[in-house]
């Protein structure tokens, strides 16, 4: 039996939904946001985090265990529905323009990736309210015998600078007084910063002046120290801003909070008895997804305020 027009708009969308699968596992696998956030994938539309106080200490297991008591913290994050959409001429279709309507489903996984990347780094830069209360980024942060600690850094981006930020978060102790063994990792910066940072954490020498007018070239101790990250997104008002991470920790400083039971989907609206083909002889192709961001360890980031 030949193929009728209809069966062409099935076999067109079943290969569309192929390339954009395609195309947005490509993209996800080399976005910034696995490797600077916490994926957390839920049933919920509102999940709770019960954060709680580190654990005790290592102790000579002598006559008997000695629990100890955990200080709790609530927090939640909620996920919120996100769309894209792209009209089609009908005719474009009839016209076979395939390699036209595939491009532009591309651009709709591009567009996926991309918007998640953009949640993540804006909440850096929104510096909300984390789970002890205070802002994500703040010089008052305490928690049990842990004192008065700070993940903020006054100061441009520098070999001192980094220096200091790196011994700061070093530093950071838990809420029963102990350090917490952070290891910065990542240096995330914007456009404005990242040839300044590439001297920074690739050039295998510094050049120093001394008092005489002289130049003497010193070993960069900072080279190959942290993995270097440049977002689009840290822009404007905030392209100075430079972030340190410490990416090893199983929970980080941002949560990105997925449906486990509702994935991405894409979908197609592309019959001839659908309204929108009969009264405007368009053809729509969208996705649809729910997410949300929030936060997580607080510990694991700094800023610098440039």
């Amino acid at each position: 039996m030949p193929l009728v027009r209809s069966d062409l708009l099935s076999l067109v969308e079943a290969g569309l939904r192929t390339e954009f699968f395609r195309a947005y596992r490509q993209l996800s696998d080399s976005s910034i946001v696995p490797r600077i956030a916490t994926i957390v994938r839920t049933n919920l539309p509102t999940q709770k985090y019960g954060w709680l106080g580190s654990v005790p200490a290592m102790r000579e297991f002598i006559d008997e265990r000695i629990p100890a008591g955990l200080r709790a913290y609530e927090y939640a994050i909620s996920d919120q529905v996100w769309e894209a959409s792209i009209a089609v001429e009908r005719r474009a279709l009839e016209d076979e323009q395939y390699d036209m309507i595939r491009m532009r489903v591309q651009d709709l996984a591009l567009e996926a990736t991309r918007h998640r990347e953009q949640l993540v780094i804006n909440a850096l830069l929104q510096n909300g309210i984390a789970y002890d209360g205070k802002p994500l980024f703040s010089t008052s942060h305490s928690e049990g015998d842990s004192g008065t600690q700070s993940n903020i850094l006054s100061g441009a981006l520098a070999t001192e600078t980094l220096q200091e930020a790196i011994a700061q978060m070093m530093g950071i102790r838990d809420d029963r007084g102990r350090p917490m063994g952070i290891m910065p990792d990542t240096l995330l910066v914007g456009p404005a910063l990242q040839w300044l940072a590439m001297e920074l954490l690739e050039s295998p020498v510094v050049v120093q002046i001394n008092t005489t007018g002289n130049y003497t070239p010193y070993r960069n101790v900072l080279q190959g120290k942290l993995r270097l990250i440049v977002s689009p997104y840290i822009a404007g008002d905030h392209a100075e801003k430079w972030f340190l991470l410490d990416t090893s920790r199983a929970v980080r400083a941002v949560i990105l909070q997925e449906r486990r039971d509702v994935p991405v989907e894409f979908a197609a609206l592309d019959r001839p008895t659908n309204e929108s083909v009969f009264m405007r002889d368009l053809v729509f192709y969208g996705i649809r997804a729910r997410y949300g961001v929030g936060y997580g360890l607080w510990q694991t980031a700094l800023m610098g305020t440039g």
